[in-house]
């Protein structure tokens, strides 16, 4: 249960910190993105960051495990 609060504690601040680096960035680069889609692109990596947080988590908890 740790490992899912954990990995969505991290990835709740990883989405809030690329929403706002999306709204500069975007712009500077002459990316054309409404909030909305902006929004839709960072729902989208926060579902990935979050898989890929917990299985990463998973992998060296198993790997501590093994070296003992």
């Amino acid at each position: 249960m740790l490992n899912i609060v954990e990995a969505s504690v991290q990835v709740i601040a990883g989405t809030f910190l690329i929403f706002c680096t999306n709204l500069i960035v975007f712009p500077v680069l002459g990316i054309e993105a409404t909030v909305v889609s902006n929004l839709y692109l960072v729902l989208i990596n926060t579902l990935v960051a979050f898989i890929k947080s917990f299985y990463v988590r998973q992998f060296f908890k198993r790997m501590e495990k093994h070296d003992n």
